[in-house]
């Protein structure tokens, strides 16, 4: 059939029509191309920016009947997503009067943004980092949770690379409590003696002692650390440490199962045992973990790294906002006759149940000698909340030979919990709330020149 439309009418006249096909079906069509495509699913794509291009494809094939190539799909997804959130490049543009919209939106909070001149000292300023520290996770933070930071970073996938730096501590139910973030060129010393330096002052320390850092064993993070924070310790994520493990060539469940054994050990003649253990695997991985001081053991951003910076800085903030709101609600409507909060409760039980594996051996209302099935043998101290498993005083939470003792003398569990772990510390960390913010078209335009696009190392 052949159609042709006349003049400017909405009417179309049918010239050619032949009612019978005997030729083979066709399934490529010229007019169904990159651009066709783009515009017939802005929609969808809008709703569900995470589908992926196999996705998208198959969707085409089934709705369209159009066998549409991977290439012709990518294009057709980009041109979706460059409609949606404009072009990379031009986000930059908007970068000034997005920093001045925060700050007006949520005051407190801090932003900061760094330029850089040309390699040539002529050209136009360049983008360098991006900070920011919402005044409602500073108060949360200092309200309750715990002096743990653990920080990290994490490569972008945009056209101009660079690497996103966040730190989060823990809150009472042990959750992990998103503190600040920032977009940098690398994992450099500097960016992070940066990124720590404007974490220290947000936070308010004085004494580094009281805190404790989780990371990596990132090159540039360490001596800006140290720099930074001398009298704080530091510790390495396990996590991160088994992958280094498994990269020097000590695979297997018997190499992981013993590296967590040895991490998780509180006590100098437990962690030198675990150790023995792992020699009998293979001596040479002692040597390896050596270099590895075990006081620096420690045990969904993901989704946005692909995007332009505005979007990424926006999906950030619209996550940490949604998800403060989400346990704020929670917490309100489901926990307000709980004394402590539900995976604290949940590591009381456990232990509960292993201290039935234990022999409590009273010496006065406060003092315990606690023998168990295995040979070990610990002293519990209920006045001052401790155990010489270490367990307890580490972690606030009895641990199975005291809640043997508690148990013992019928008392309550969640007495001996350490405060930090109540329903009213994590109600009060979470009430302060991140404030909408507007849409661009209503942000201050300040008379700032707009920063050039970085050309950072390694950008595609």
């Amino acid at each position: 059939m052949h159609a042709l439309k006349l003049g400017e009418e909405s009417t179309f006249q049918i010239r050619q029509y032949n009612p019978e096909h005997k030729c083979a079906r066709s399934f490529n069509v010229k007019n169904v191309n990159s651009k066709w495509l783009s515009t017939k699913y802005e929609d969808a794509f809008r709703t569900d920016p995470k589908r992926n291009v196999k996705g998208f494809r198959k969707d085409i094939i089934k709705e369209v009947r159009y066998h549409v190539s991977r290439n012709q799909a990518y294009r057709a997804k980009k041109k979706t997503l460059e409609a949606i959130e404009g072009k990379a490049e031009d986000q930059f543009d908007s970068l000034w009067d997005y920093a001045s919209e925060l700050r007006n939106s949520n005051p407190g909070s801090t932003v900061m943004m760094v330029m850089t001149d040309g390699d040539d000292g002529t050209e136009q300023r360049k983008f360098s980092k991006f900070y920011v520290c919402f005044d409602a996770l500073r108060q949360g933070f200092l309200s309750g949770c715990k002096p743990v930071i653990g920080v990290d970073g994490c490569h972008l996938k945009g056209p101009y690379g660079g690497v996103l730096l966040t730190a989060v501590s823990i809150d009472p139910n042990n959750n992990l409590y998103p503190l600040a973030y920032a977009v940098v060129s690398g994992e450099t010393r500097e960016a992070w003696q940066w990124f720590l330096e404007l974490l220290k002052d947000d936070l308010h320390v004085v004494r580094d002692a009281v805190y404790t850092f989780i990371s990596d064993k990132q090159k540039g993070l360490i001596p800006a650390f140290e720099y930074v924070f001398p009298g704080a310790d530091n510790r390495f994520c396990v996590r991160h440490l088994h992958g280094n493990m498994k990269t020097a060539g000590f695979r297997g469940l018997a190499f992981k199962k013993g590296l967590w054994n040895a991490a998780k050990a509180t006590t100098l003649s437990e962690f030198n045992y675990r150790m023995e253990e792992l020699t009998k695997i293979d001596p040479k991985v002692v040597d390896w973990l050596s270099d590895k001081p075990p006081a620096h053991w420690s045990s969904n951003i993901l989704e946005a790294r692909e995007k332009p910076i505005m979007t990424i800085l926006e999906w950030i903030r619209e996550w940490i906002m949604t998800r403060l709101s989400d346990l704020r609600d929670r917490a309100r409507k489901k926990w307000q006759d709980k004394k402590i909060c539900p995976k604290i409760r949940k590591v009381i039980e456990k232990n509960i149940d292993k201290a039935a594996d234990c022999i409590p051996i009273k010496s006065d209302d406060w003092h315990y000698e606690v023998a168990c099935y295995d040979g070990a043998t610990y002293v519990v101290n209920l006045q001052n909340h401790t155990c010489t498993c270490r367990k307890w005083d580490l972690t606030g939470i009895p641990c199975n030979h005291g809640m043997s003792a508690i148990c013992s003398q019928s008392l309550e569990p969640e007495d001996f919990v350490n405060s930090c772990y109540s329903v009213a510390t994590f109600i009060e960390v979470y009430k302060h709330a991140i404030l909408p913010v507007n849409g661009p078209k209503l942000w201050e335009k300040l008379d700032l020149s707009h920063p050039f696009h970085p050309t950072w190392k390694g950008c595609r």
